[in-house]
């Protein structure tokens, strides 16, 4: 029984011992927060230094400043003056080339070559048309009796139009003999001749032809 009553009295001291200690150390921790808080934090002053200009000296500012001389020019000779002429200037003409035709189908081939050889033949259909109808002409020429009295000689161009039926359209003098019934006498030859058609080949695509013929009068023809 003494035993147990000093064990358990053992643990009573120890447990109150406890108990203290945890007193004594929350008041510690209490007290050290207190002052924590209670001690100013102390700001160290910033100090800045500026850094003071250059003062001139007397010998810096009468130091002389050196011009910086230009580099030379060039000096370009005298330009030649050429005289201005009334002449104008030659005009440019600007040639565009044609437009490239394109190649003939095979239907069209045929029909070229038919057109090249009708257009061969033109000249000598119109050349023989020109010679009948001047001969038509002379034939229609009568030389009047009062102008071989006189002696009147000349030659007579006369200018006419034709249509392609043979129709004369207009006749008139183109240069004169130099009398007037030797002008008169061409005239009427001209408007009493009659005409035959154009042919086909001749004069392709024309409503109307103009002619100059010559006519002569002369005492021995």
């Amino acid at each position: 029984m003494a035993m147990k009553w000093s064990i358990y009295h053992r643990r009573e001291t120890a447990a109150q011992l406890g108990t203290v200690a945890t007193g004594i150390l929350i008041l510690v921790m209490s007290q050290t927060l207190a002052m924590n808080r209670e001690i100013p934090v102390q700001e160290e002053p910033i100090s800045l230094t500026l850094a003071a200009a250059p003062v001139a000296t007397e010998q810096s500012v009468q130091q002389p400043v050196q011009k910086v001389q230009p580099p030379p020019q060039k000096v370009e000779p005298p330009k030649e003056v050429v005289p201005v002429t009334d002449a104008p200037a030659p005009a440019i003409q600007e040639t565009t080339p044609p437009p490239k035709a394109a190649p003939p189908t095979q239907a069209e081939q045929p029909a070229k070559v038919e057109a090249q050889v009708q257009n061969r033949s033109n000249a000598d259909s119109e050349s023989q048309f020109a010679q009948d109808v001047k001969a038509r002409i002379e034939r229609k020429k009568v030389y009047p009796d009062t102008a071989r009295d006189l002696g009147m000689t000349g030659e007579v161009e006369v200018l006419y139009e034709l249509d392609r039926s043979g129709r004369l359209i207009r006749a008139e003098i183109a240069s004169s003999s130099g009398y007037k019934l030797l002008d008169q006498a061409a005239i009427r030859a001209v408007k009493s001749a009659s005409y035959r058609s154009f042919p086909d080949d001749a004069w392709m695509g024309a409503s109307s032809k103009v002619f100059r013929t010559k006519l002569v009068f002369s005492i021995n023809s």
